[in-house]
């Protein structure tokens, strides 16, 4: 019988008035200590989620159970249809949100009563908490490849003589030869065969593939 107490006091179960309101009810295992879990959302509204539960947060003072709330992003450089280099944030994991929560039966009742979220992510009918540690590597390594990203940009990868194939814009397919190289703007002088000519073109990083 002891075993089975201590078992129950780890469970909590939305009571009958609850289960009315909500979808996807199942057990929600808490241990009584914020524990980070996975919250699926509505693919595109992640930020709106956060958003809503910061709201939620505030309005019922759940600050002391709803600790945090993780998106993980990165930083990409891509060229625009004009061929500019530009930086936009990209969901890693898209469809999904991270909460550092206390999640007993209020907190549960709160989350799964958000627009836009479709549960919490369960193991069957238990909401199973990540592996400690798991968010703090993932943040570190984040951290780390956004730092090597930046970098990366300032370092070309390539050397004045290395063989390339243009992989995006008009040039697309064509190879030639790095003649010069300017770190600052991440672009590249190539040498490229045009009309029978060679001719010395301006590109982007972005745009060119070394020829191994």
């Amino acid at each position: 019988m002891a075993n089975k107490k201590n078992n129950d006091e780890l469970k909590y179960e939305y009571d009958s008035e609850m289960d009315q309101e909500s979808e996807g009810d199942f057990i929600l295992l808490g241990g009584g200590q914020p524990r980070w879990y996975v919250i699926q959302t509505y693919v595109g509204f992640e930020d709106a989620v956060r958003k809503l539960l910061e709201q939620k947060i505030e309005n019922l003072e759940l600050q002391d159970k709803i600790l945090e709330i993780f998106i993980p992003t990165k930083n990409v450089i891509k060229l625009n249809s004009k061929g500019e280099r530009k930086e936009k944030v990209e969901k890693i994991y898209p469809g999904y949100i991270y909460i550092n929560a206390l999640l007993d039966k209020e907190v549960g009742y709160t989350l799964q009563n958000t627009n836009y979220v479709s549960r919490i992510a369960a193991t069957g009918n238990v909401a199973v908490a990540l592996e400690d540690g798991y968010i703090e590597n993932l943040k570190a390594k984040l951290l780390k490849e956004t730092t090597e990203n930046k970098v990366g940009s300032s370092n070309s990868k390539y050397v004045i003589g290395d063989l390339v194939r243009v992989i995006d814009g008009p040039f697309k397919d064509m190879q030639g030869k790095i003649n010069g190289i300017e770190p600052q703007s991440s672009r590249v002088s190539v040498l490229l065969s045009i009309f029978d000519r060679e001719t010395e073109v301006l590109l982007d990083s972005l745009e060119i593939q070394k020829i191994s």
